[in-house]
């Protein structure tokens, strides 16, 4: 099994073969060394990742691996147009992206074996999903899945020795976790065996127009508040009301500080 690690000891030998081997990165061990002889540090640039996961969506057959030389009964009903890579072409309804083609990487070997939605968990964590009780329809996360990408930034960052503090959580989901609106909660997008304490923190945009199909939203863009659960004031909360909680916790919050620096009750234990 691949440990995830927090401090700076790095992979071990065997470890970096489990992950080569794994082709988490979409590279073989040769192809790491090759790259590590080649002056990478292994700390990308980045600062911040957005994974745009979309849940279901046109065919690929459609958008970009078109297959213009199979049969008519395998390949997609539009046209093909080249794009800024020689050699690649893509449907002819994605002009834009087929001009910067140079801006990003296309893997079109990527595969599973799953014949339904359980594909979010190999998409989310790179390994199969593993056997569960899942629900009536098979797909309901538990804590033996594997840990999403975002909850494995969350562990390293939490337990990072160099960690500083941050203004927002290493790991958002926006607008909703997958399936919400569907009444599922879908494996492959929380910590799973990794701990709760990593899951990401998901925002929920209520469905604010139905029309005959449940998955159908038309949203103002003032509506999409982007707002975390749990944070609605309830109506007979006031403003004051709250202030004065506030003040308590502060005052709870005080006293446990003072007694925590307390020389008499560190005495208690050996008594």
């Amino acid at each position: 099994m691949l440990q995830v690690l927090g401090n700076n000891s790095g992979l071990s030998r065997r470890q970096l073969l489990q992950v080569g081997g794994a082709g988490m990165l979409g590279m073989h061990f040769d192809q790491l060394l090759q790259a590590e002889g080649n002056g990478g540090s292994g700390k990308g640039k980045a600062k911040a990742v957005i994974f745009v996961f979309l849940f279901g969506g046109p065919s690929q057959l459609e958008t970009f691996d078109v297959r213009p030389d199979a049969p008519d009964t395998i390949r997609g009903p539009f046209q093909t147009i080249p794009t800024k890579t020689p050699g690649l072409r893509f449907c002819e309804h994605l002009p834009n992206l087929a001009n910067l083609t140079d801006k990003f990487a296309l893997i079109r070997t990527l595969n599973h074996s799953e014949n339904n939605h359980n594909g979010c968990h190999f998409i989310q964590t790179g390994q199969t999903l593993p056997p569960a009780e899942r629900g009536s329809a098979n797909v309901s996360a538990t804590e033996k899945d594997w840990p999403a990408f975002g909850s494995v930034v969350s562990y390293v960052d939490r337990n990072s020795p160099t960690k500083t503090s941050a203004d927002i959580p290493p790991y958002i989901i926006l607008p909703n976790t997958v399936g919400r609106f569907a009444g599922y909660d879908y494996s492959g997008q929380y910590a799973g065996w990794l701990g709760k304490e990593y899951n990401p923190m998901a925002t929920q945009i209520n469905k604010l127009h139905a029309t005959d199909n449940p998955f159908f939203r038309d949203c103002q863009d003032s509506q999409l508040n982007f707002q975390p659960p749990g944070l609605t004031r309830a109506a007979d909360i006031t403003l004051d009301r709250l202030n004065r909680r506030l003040s308590l916790r502060s005052q709870f919050d005080s006293e446990r500080r003072q007694l925590d620096s307390a020389r008499a009750p560190k005495a208690f234990d050996s008594l």
